[in-house]
C-alpha cells in the first residue's frame, strides 16, 4: 500500500510502521505462550504480585498484564515493562535505527542498511528499494549478505543470500512480516552472548550456542551455557553498559557477537524474555524471578 505524505512526515511514517509491525509480531509470538496459565512467565508475575500485594489483571487475551497497587497502575505488554521511554523502545525495535544510534555513539555494532518494497514511492526511501541497490550491496559484501525483517524478532524471516536469484522470494516473505527490511554483511560469527541489563546493572549473562540452525536464537533450537571466563564476562558487561547508555534504555537484553575476536552489538531487545534460558537452567528460577520482581518494584517507584 502506498501512503501520501509530505516532507514533514517522512521520518514519522516509517517509525510508526516499525512500531505497528513490532507490536503485531510481538503479539503473535507471545499470545499463545502467555495464554497458557501454566507458563513460567505467567507464574512468575502471579507470584510477584501476590507476594507484593499487587492486584494483577490479565487483559487482551492474557498478554497484557495490568498491575494495581495503592492507587497506582502500571502495565506490562508481553515482555515490555513500564520502564523504558517510548521512543527508546521504538528505536530498539528497529534494527537500522539501533545501528545508527550505536554507530553515532561509537559503540561497536553490526552494520545494517535499510531496504524497502519496490512499490514504495515515499521520499524517505531515497532509492533504497531497487534491484540495483541490492545488487550493489551484495557485490560490495563479497556476494554474501543477510536479509531480515527490520522489526523482526526471534530469528524469524532471516535469510542468508549467496545468489541474487534468492532475493525475490526472500523479500516476499520479509515484507509479509515487516514494513521494511534490513540488509547486513554476512559475518562469520564465532560466538553470541546475551546480557540482561536493568538500570545500568548486568543481571544475567549467558552464551548462546548454535543447534542445527546457523542462527543463535534459543527459540530456534540454540542452547544456553554459562560464561565462565571472567575477562570475557567483564568485556561483555562493559559493552552492554555502553549500549544501554547510548540507547537510553533501563530494562533490556543486549545481544553481542564475537567476530574475529572482536565483540559487537547485533541486537537490543526492549522486551526481555528469559524463559528459554530458564527452561535450560531451572535452578535459576529464583534468580530470574528476582530480576522481574525488581522491574515491577521499579515500575511502582516512579
Amino acid at each position: 500500500m502506498l501512503w501520501h505524505q509530505d516532507k514533514s512526515s517522512a521520518v514519522i511514517v516509517p517509525l510508526i510502521f516499525s512500531f505497528v509491525n513490532s507490536y503485531n509480531m510481538l503479539n503473535s509470538d507471545i499470545m499463545g505462550f502467555m495464554q497458557d496459565k501454566t507458563s513460567v512467565y505467567y507464574r512468575i508475575l502471579e507470584e510477584i504480585c501476590q507476594e507484593d500485594g499487587i492486584n494483577l489483571t490479565w487483559l487482551s487475551s492474557d498478554w497484557l498484564a495490568q498491575l494495581d497497587k495503592a492507587g497506582v497502575r502500571r502495565r506490562i505488554l508481553g515482555y515490555k515493562a513500564d520502564l523504558n521511554p517510548a521512543a527508546s523502545t521504538l528505536v530498539a525495535d528497529d534494527k537500522y535505527a539501533t545501528y545508527e544510534v550505536l554507530r553515532n555513539e561509537e559503540v561497536p555494532v553490526i552494520e545494517h542498511v535499510m531496504l524497502y518494497e519496490a512499490g514504495n514511492c515515499n521520499t524517505y526511501v531515497e532509492g533504497r528499494n531497487t534491484p540495483e541497490y541490492i545488487a550493489e550491496y551484495f557485490t560490495k559484501n563479497n556476494n554474501h549478505i543477510v536479509i531480515k525483517p527490520n522489526a523482526g524478532q526471534c530469528g524469524r524471516g532471516i535469510s542468508q543470500i549467496t545468489s541474487l536469484t534468492q532475493i525475490p522470494t526472500v523479500l516476499e516473505e520479509v515484507f509479509k512480516q515487516s514494513f521494511s527490511a534490513s540488509m547486513c554483511p554476512f559475518y562469520k560469527i564465532e560466538h553470541e552472548y546475551r546480557v540482561v541489563m536493568l538500570d545500568g546493572e548486568a543481571r544475567l549473562a549467558y552464551q548462546k550456542n548454535r543447534g542445527n540452525d546457523w542462527r543463535f536464537n534459543l527459540s530456534q533450537g540454540a542452547t544456553a551455557s554459562q560464561v565462565t571466563n571472567t575477562e570475557l564476562l567483564n568485556r561483555l558487561i562493559e559493552l552492554a553498559k555502553r549500549a544501554v547508555v547510548a540507547m537510553g534504555l533501563r530494562f533490556c537484553s543486549v545481544d553481542i557477537v564475537e567476530v574475529a575476536g572482536d565483540l559487537m552489538i547485533i541486537e537490543i531487545n526492549s522486551g526481555v524474555t528469559i524463559m528459554h534460558y530458564l527452561e535450560q537452567f531451572p535452578d535459576d528460577y529464583e534468580k530470574v524471578k528476582a530480576i522481574y520482581r525488581d522491574v515491577v518494584q521499579k515500575m511502582f517507584a516512579e
